[in-house]
Order: C-alpha cells, then structure tokens, then sequence
C-alpha cells in the first residue's frame, strides 16, 4: 500500500470549531489523506508542499440536503414555485431520466459541488426508479471524487412502465444496493436512505421504509412539513406518536414545524437542514434556522437543487444570514423603531459552523470532516484572500461570509487529495462532466417536448386535490400510529 505524505504550508488556517476558532499562521501535515498534526512550520519534512501563502485554509463546505440528479435540468424552475416543481419534475420529468442521465447528473452534479468548494453532500437521491439508476447513480457520485451521504430514495417517480411495481421490490434493490455497493461504511460514499413524503403513500408504507433503513443499519434523511395547508399536516408530531423519531434523523425544509414540533426533533436527537433559495423562493415558507438554533437543534444548510439556484453555499450562507436578520428586526422595527434594535440575530460565525461543522454532525460525520483538526479527514478549501474585492482583512469569517465567493477559491482537497487547483477542476474532468450533462439535457428536451415543454400547465385543481389526499392520508396515517 502506498503511503502519502503532504504539508499544507503558509496558510492563515481556521482550527477547530468554526464558533469559537481563530485564524492563525500554521502549517498542515496529511498523511493517507488525514490531518496527522498542525503545527506553527513543519517545514524540512519529507512531504509534498502545498503553498497556502495568501491563502485562508478552511474547512471543506458540507451541504446537508441535495438532489444531484436535478443537474440534467439547471436553472429550469427558476421562476417556478413548489406547485410547479411537483407537476413538472417529480410527476413528470423524473420519469422521463434513463440511466445515462442520472450517471451525468450524479457525475457532472458532484463535480459542481466540489468546484465550488463543497466537498462533501447529502445527496437524496430519488431518481432509483430502475435497478440500472441505482448503479448509475451510486457510480455517478463516486466518479466525481466528493465525499457524501447518498440516500437511496424509495420515492417512485411516476412511469408508464415501472421497474419496480410494489414496495417490496424497491426494498429488495435498496438492499442490493447495501450489499454490492456499500459493504464497508467508511469509504468517501456511505449510505442512506430518503424517505417518501408523509401522505403520498399508506403510513403503514412510511414505517416499512424507516424499518428497511433500520435494517440496513443506514441514516434517514426525509422532507418534513415543507407543504402549508389548512388544517396543518404535521409530520413531526406523526412521527413522534408513532415512535418513529430516531437519533440521527435529518429532517430537510421543516418550514411549517412550531416550536413544539422543532422541540421533539431536538429532543430525539434528529437534526434539520435549511435551503433558504428554494425556500424563500417556492412558498415553503421563511427558513427555521434561526428558532432551531436557538432551541439548540442542529440545523446545517442544504442547495436543494441546482435545476434552481447555484450549487454554491456563499450565496446561500449570504442569503440565509439575511434572510433571518431581516424577518427577526422587522417586526421590531415595526413595533418600536430603531432605537430598539440592540444587536443583529445569527452571527456569521454560526452561519460559517452551519455550512461546514453542523452541516457534518447532522450527516453523522462530525468526527470525520466539518472542521480542521488533527485526527479528520483532510478535506479543505484554500481561499485566496490577495484580492483587492477582500482587502483590508478586519475579520477573516465576516470577510469569508460576507465578501468571498467561489471565484477566489484556489485549490480543494478531498481526503487529502488535490480536486481542484488553481480555481478549476481538470481540465479533462471539466470537459467530461460538460459533455455528458449536455448531452443528457439534450436527451431530456426530447422528451419533455411532446409533454409541452419545459414549462408544464398545473391544472387546476392541482394544488386543492393534493392538500385534500394530504389531508385524507394523514387523518388516516394519524389513527394508525394512534393504533401502534
């Protein structure tokens, strides 16, 4: 076995955890692609030299809740809003994916991601409508070198020809997949599962699902409480009268939960994810970061979708920083003026841990990435701070929160390992994953066209008939659990 040895030298490195850590001049040994020490010069060392000079060191961004395969169709829901979404994506274009689009989005998805400095990602996955896509998409994301959760989604996309005609048979494969895929679960890509969402199916069906998942001995990850209707359909407290909230849980969106739902997540040890662009931007309703922090819940920061918004996290660490400074002074300053505002609420220090340490913890790897310490993986981003755009430096994380986007990245390592140098991907590896999702989205266009385009007409009755089967599962998932 080969054994690999380099020094991150010159840097201004963020050690610990991004809350309470300082910047400070160090350099960074890695060796078989983790921190073996950091140390003020480990110069003269038998090592490969990696010049950090003008250079912050931070930990490699972790975004807790993305669908890789949405790549094929970037930028399309743009001016969409979540009913949109649901009639055109999930009830139509995700059936339309063959297995050579779903290995292009997974590949060319992971490649975006890690470009801009993401180098590790939940991705929920449920586009396994065949066996084939299964594969293609565990190889898909391996291929393009980030470190992630993929969660096997049991969601089945609507077709005219399933694969998979019964439950059971999407059980039986997520269990091939275990087998032939995952055997070891500390390889870069490690397994998880997606659970459908409350109401679409028999609540009998949602707890086969948490119960496949539990005997496959993987993470959960599911949408909760992300659709607002009159009465309120509340998947936490669903869960919890079932018995079915688990440690470990990772709960994206949660736009609808109150305080008691958000306080039983907290308290079975569940943690949630925020994608404060397609949130704001799709009627899910305002982010909960800032309750759930203050409840002490772990809540990381998720991209969603890129068929949306950028695959970047400044832009969304930006956007969710604001986004909860302006709707908590709001009604302060509607109330009392300014003179009232003492301080602002959420710190960019807790929106950097969020992006980066939480996000981690939440996908069960805190011990493994999310902050630069002796003993994790070494996966960091090298951010050029020689710019006239970030100078003068008062703050290094109010300039990196604030300032910094993803054109002064410089180089990112992945278990230790150099993925993007120089501000880009290889330029081979650039040209392969630009290939390959062009030609899926050209693949793609030909089918949508016949169904009228891109661009689907919601009928009508669309939004009211799914509250109205919401509602109906509910009521009856809600006297199921009551039965357990």
């Amino acid at each position: 076995m080969s054994f690999t040895r380099s020094v991150v030298t010159g840097g201004s490195v963020l050690i610990g955890d991004p809350l309470t850590a300082e910047f400070r001049r160090a350099d960074i040994l890695i060796e078989d692609g983790r921190i073996a020490a950091i140390e003020k010069d480990l110069s003269g060392l038998d090592a490969k030299t990696i010049d950090a000079t003008n250079r912050w060191v931070i930990p490699g961004f972790v975004d807790s809740h993305r669908h890789l395969w949405q790549t094929t169709m970037r930028g399309v829901t743009a001016n969409w809003n979540l009913t949109d979404y649901y009639w055109c994506i999930r009830s139509h274009f995700a059936g339309l994916h063959d297995t050579d689009d779903v290995y292009a989005g997974q590949y060319a998805g992971g490649l975006d991601a890690l470009a801009a400095g993401v180098t590790t990602t939940l991705d929920f996955c449920h586009i396994t409508n065949w066996p084939e896509h299964s594969d293609a998409a565990v190889q898909g994301i391996k291929d393009s070198g980030i470190r992630a959760l993929w969660c096997y989604g049991f969601y089945p996309s609507p077709q005219q020809s399933p694969s998979f005609t019964k439950p059971d048979d999407r059980f039986a494969d997520a269990r091939r997949v275990r087998e032939s895929h995952f055997s070891s679960d500390h390889g870069l890509i490690r397994m998880g599962a997606a659970l459908t969402e409350v109401g679409l199916q028999p609540f009998t069906e949602t707890i086969r699902e948490i119960d496949t998942a539990n005997d496959l001995d993987v993470p959960v990850t599911m949408h909760t409480q992300c659709i607002w209707a009159r009465p309120k359909i509340n998947d936490v407290q669903l869960y919890a009268r079932a018995g079915l909230l688990r440690e470990g849980q990772i709960h994206a969106h949660s736009n609808t939960c109150d305080h008691h739902d958000l306080s039983l997540l907290r308290d079975a040890g569940c943690s949630v994810t925020t994608a404060p662009d397609t949130e704001l931007q799709m009627a899910m309703g305002y982010p909960i970061f800032g309750r759930a922090t203050r409840l002490g819940l772990t809540a990381g920061i998720g991209i969603d979708i890129v068929s949306n918004n950028s695959g970047d996290l400044f832009t969304s660490m930006r956007i969710l920083l604001q986004h909860e400074r302006g709707a908590a002074l709001q009604p302060v300053l509607e109330e009392s003026g300014l003179g009232a505002i003492a301080e602002l609420p959420v710190s960019t220090r807790q929106i950097l841990r969020a992006a980066t340490l939480l996000g981690a913890k939440a996908l069960g790897l805190e011990s493994v990435c999310g902050s630069i310490e002796v003993g994790k993986a070494a996966d960091l981003v090298l951010l050029r701070n020689d710019r006239l755009h970030l100078r003068p430096i008062i703050d290094p994380v109010d300039s990196i929160v604030m300032q910094a986007t993803t054109r002064d990245i410089d180089r990112v390592l992945v278990d230790g390992r150099t993925v993007v140098q120089d501000g880009a991907l290889p330029a081979a590896v650039e040209r392969r994953g630009t290939e390959l999702i062009d030609a899926a989205n050209n693949r793609l266009a030909q089918r949508v066209a016949p169904l009228g385009g891109w661009k689907l007409t919601v009928p009508p009755n669309f939004v009211d008939s799914a509250v109205a089967a919401f509602e109906a599962a509910n009521a009856e998932n809600d006297r199921a659990s009551r039965r357990m």
